[in-house]
């Protein structure tokens, strides 16, 4: 027990655990791909283990980058072959272990693990190790992951650069103290976990580090009403390191955006109930009192919206709601926030998708959401605690933003799901961790530490 003990509070928990979900998720990837997929489903790709149709896409892409590798050498490689990443990433692999897509499971093993850590690190600001740990868990375990850990996709480097993005931010309510080499390494923490947070998002769905940028505005917000210039303690480093790793960031984002911007203007119309022109079935209608640059990005998220309605899908939902306007995708807020923390729901639960493997994981998730009902209320529970903790409010709005806005976007459930799933596991993992943490302060536990 005191080996325990000594084992919670030692930092090489964190090292066991970034090693068990390695060991974990690639084994597990392994037995899906190489044995149980190909056992049990005849659809294409299914030999070589695939079964997302977008993996399929991506292993064929990836497949001709090794091939132009092969006989060009590595001045054939590039980022987005066809404009897709995970092929990009995935011909990696494949030029040196050769064209499987098992050769690219040890990567993503490493993404899912280092995710992992990422989670427990934030979760410990809040719990001791132990419910921190389960908290992790619980983020790691969740059966929909195997969609990119066992699959080729974007998603697993997306969820870990918006990790790395809320743990940096959130250093920035942190005061480090003012003595010897402090502040300068709390400057370069508060820049680099941010930054290379964006940068991976950037890597998996450039569009996001737009909204990213919109968040580190928010953040600055949120430092001005705490007043945490007002409250550093002869802190004078300190405020220049914050404000300089604050421009930093921001700066970095500002460059990654001019990489990817959309070629085609958007032509708003004048302030009246006018209709927008070349806008489809959207039909937008301009409001006077919002700024027009503002109005630009809710008519993307429309755009997004009425492209995702289009092309159908067996898990489509609200397609009959006209989000035409700003005010009228503010009013779809409270409906948008209802599918974000509470998809899929009871109907979703079974009947068909859109292949095979997708029927059988509706099943499985049908059972792992009512687990995660209990772990939101467990959230909410923790929040009503530690609502005096700064941290826990940062982390909480960053999460709910991103969920808001991908339920807004996206009203197909199954995409839904996998976009938001960052931001959704990280808020179940806290009310895993809060539920732990009750039940160890109960007699005769109070476990500390």
């Amino acid at each position: 027990m005191n080996k325990l003990k000594q084992l919670l509070k030692s930092p090489r928990l964190l090292v066991w655990l970034g090693v068990f979900v390695f060991g974990y998720s690639w084994f597990a990837s392994l037995c899906l791909q190489l044995w149980i997929i190909p056992s049990l489903f005849s659809q294409p790709g299914a030999a070589e283990g695939l079964v997302v149709l977008d993996s399929i896409g991506f292993n064929r892409i990836a497949k001709e980058q090794a091939a132009e590798i092969t006989r060009l050498g590595w001045s054939a490689w590039e980022l987005r072959p066809q404009g897709q990443s995970p092929a990009g990433i995935a011909s990696l692999f494949y030029a040196l272990f050769g064209p499987s897509p098992a050769s690219a499971l040890p990567f993503n093993a490493a993404v899912h693990a280092a995710s992992a850590c990422v989670v427990m690190v934030i979760l410990r600001n809040f719990f001791a190790a132990l419910p921190a740990t389960l908290g992790a868990l619980a983020f790691v375990l969740n059966p929909a992951s195997f969609e990119w850990i066992a699959q080729i996709h974007r998603d697993g480097v997306f969820i870990l650069g918006n990790l790395l993005f809320i743990l940096g931010i959130m250093g920035f309510f942190c005061h480090p103290g003012d003595r010897g080499g402090q502040w300068l390494r709390y400057l370069l923490a508060a820049a680099t976990m941010p930054a290379l947070g964006t940068m991976l998002v950037w890597v998996a769905r450039p569009y996001w580090v737009q909204v990213m940028l919109g968040k580190m505005l928010l953040v600055l917000l949120a430092l001005v009403f705490a007043n945490l210039f007002r409250r550093a303690a002869g802190g004078r480093r300190h405020i220049a390191s914050l404000v300089a790793a604050f421009v930093i960031v921001v700066a970095f984002q500002l460059s990654l955006v001019g990489f990817h911007t959309p070629t085609e203007p958007v032509y708003l119309p004048e302030p009246v109930q006018t209709p927008l022109p070349h806008a489809g079935e959207i039909g937008w209608q301009r409001s006077a009192w919002l700024p027009k640059m503002v109005e630009e990005r809710f008519y993307r998220i429309a755009s997004a919206r009425q492209g995702a309605i289009t092309q159908r899908g067996n898990t489509l939902v609200d397609a009959e709601w006209r989000l035409d306007s700003a005010g009228a995708m503010v009013g779809y807020v409270p409906r948008a926030l209802q599918l974000g923390l509470f998809s899929p729901l009871p109907k979703l639960w079974g009947g068909e998708a859109s292949t095979p493997a997708m029927t059988m994981a509706r099943k499985v998730m049908g059972g792992a959401t009512l687990f995660f009902y209990a772990c939101l209320l467990g959230f909410a529970i923790g929040l009503g605690r530690m609502r005096r903790n700064m941290l826990l409010w940062v982390m909480t709005g960053v999460c709910l933003l991103g969920i808001l806005v991908y339920a807004i976007s996206y009203p197909n459930i199954g995409t839904l799901m996998r976009y938001r799933y960052g931001f959704y596991m990280l808020l179940v993992g806290f009310g895993v961790a809060s539920w732990c943490d009750l039940w160890l302060r109960r007699p005769p536990y109070r476990v500390r530490g």
